[in-house]
């Protein structure tokens, strides 16, 4: 069970043979994460874009253009779609998004002919180590980066997406906590319908591979003592390490409150697709971006 980000880089650099396409890696925090991802033998890269810039930026920062596959595309929209294309024929194993918005990689993964699709929502997940007293694990937050609201059926599939992740991180039933702002459920509150749903869900067999409870306020879910102070008596209660947020907002807002409150470093991959897709904010640290690689490689 990969418990720390130490953990993480080791297991994914005995990974072997995965290779990160990476489309339009023309600005500075790209090329440094493929230089120092490739020099820490985390993956192989194919890059996509203007040959010439790449190559110059590599050389620019002590990085070899021998050292992985270049493929001049005219535009970012090609090299967004010569990357799905090898994607599609194997040839990459993650897509790490360069210097390019993300609707213009997102529409080549999304075609419905050409495309990674499998039919699957796709959700992004992120993890950090854990800063509770707790718990010395990995703690995930979902999806606080492409899903707005998501309703029932969806947070079934997100449940699902963070679950494959976290099997691959070596958990065999991650505690999944369904998170709220309250521990009862109220049909004023949505949140905690759909929590409780969720979690019959599980009861019955029809989302696998985890323990599911909510709804849960962050307390509850964080914190023994507050569980058992409050009575909520259930083995995710102040352990879980999967959090499930209602939306869109709540995610973005707990996310950034690790990374600007807390210091931590994070890690984010997007599931769903074919392959694990990494899509780093222009805020995140070098650190975080080669977290992300190195989860990206455990996921393929």
């Amino acid at each position: 069970m990969i418990c720390n980000f130490q953990q993480l880089i080791r297991e994914a650099k005995k990974k072997k043979g995965v290779v990160v396409g990476v489309p339009s890696p023309e600005d500075l925090s790209s090329i440094k994460t493929i230089i120092q991802a490739k020099k820490e033998n985390i993956a192989s890269f194919i890059l996509a874009g203007n040959k010439e810039k790449i190559i110059s930026l590599l050389e620019e920062n002590s990085g070899s253009a021998a050292d992985m596959e270049i493929i001049a595309t005219a535009s970012e929209e090609e090299a967004a779609a010569k990357i799905v294309e090898l994607a599609n024929q194997s040839k990459v194993h993650v897509i790490l998004k360069g210097f390019l918005p993300t609707a213009s990689l997102m529409k080549p993964i999304l075609d419905k002919e050409k495309g990674l699709r499998t039919g699957n929502l796709l959700s992004d997940i992120m993890i950090a180590e854990n800063p509770g007293p707790n718990y010395t694990g990995l703690l995930g937050i979902t999806d606080g980066g492409l899903n707005i609201l998501p309703d029932l059926n969806q947070k079934k599939q997100i449940i699902e997406n963070a679950v494959k992740v976290y099997h691959k991180l070596g958990y065999e039933k991650p505690k999944v906590g369904i998170m709220a702002a309250v521990e009862t459920i109220k049909d004023s509150m949505p949140a905690t319908v759909d929590a409780g749903a969720l979690t019959e869900m599980n009861k019955k067999g029809e989302i696998v591979g985890c323990e599911i409870y909510g709804p849960l306020a962050l307390d509850i879910a964080v914190s023994p003592e507050a569980a058992q102070h409050k009575g909520v008596i259930n083995p995710v209660a102040g352990l879980a390490q999967i959090m499930v947020v209602p939306n869109i907002e709540s995610g973005n807002l707990l996310g950034k409150a690790f990374t600007y409150y807390l210091h931590l470093t994070v890690a984010h991959v997007v599931m769903g697709a074919r392959i694990p897709i990494l899509i780093p904010s222009r805020n995140e640290s070098d650190e975080d971006k080669i977290h992300s690689v190195a989860l990206g490689v455990i996921c393929a």
